[in-house]
């Protein structure tokens, strides 16, 4: 019976904790702003960083006028001589950012479904976190154990493994 249910959680019969493939008890940390991320592991909330996953945004670099040189140019009002654009409000820019970010929260809501990491770690530049807050689905935002505002992107593993320890033991 032991075998049975074991088998069916996905775990090792005798091994508190541990699952095949899955990883359920690892911590996953998102560190990520507009233009670029990397999400990590940690088997434990004391263990190295490992990289899962690495993204970037390359449109986020890019000036605006760049995103934007083949859009419809300006049109023109009959009488009133008022000139206005040709597109939707909002900048192509912010409409990558809000693209990337759904990206990454898919991939978080994914590795969830796949049992790949039962707590969440979210570190992002102010903005940027506002945006994933919007996105990550709410099943995937219960897994969320601490939200750093900060970015963290081009910090050393260490470094972001600090921060996240101070977070969470603090």
């Amino acid at each position: 019976m032991l075998k049975v249910y074991a088998d069916w959680m996905g775990i090792e019969p005798g091994v508190s904790g541990r699952s095949r493939g899955g990883c359920m008890n690892n911590i996953w940390i998102l560190t990520g702003e507009s233009s670029r991320a990397t999400i990590y592991t940690m088997a434990t909330h004391t263990a190295d960083l490992e990289e899962v996953q690495c993204f970037s945004n390359t449109a986020a670099r890019q000036h605006e006028q760049d995103l934007t040189s083949d859009l419809p140019g300006k049109g023109f009002d009959g009488k009133g001589g008022g000139q206005h654009g040709l597109t939707s409000k909002g900048s192509k820019k912010d409409s990558e950012t809000l693209n990337f970010a759904k990206t990454l929260c898919d991939t978080l809501e994914d590795g969830r479904l796949q049992g790949q990491y039962k707590e969440l770690v979210l570190c992002a530049s102010p903005h940027f976190l506002g945006v994933i807050r919007q996105n990550i689905t709410v099943s995937t935002r219960h897994c969320v154990v601490a939200e750093i505002d900060k970015n963290l992107v081009k910090a050393s593993t260490e470094e972001i493994r600090r921060q996240v320890h101070d977070k969470l033991f603090s």
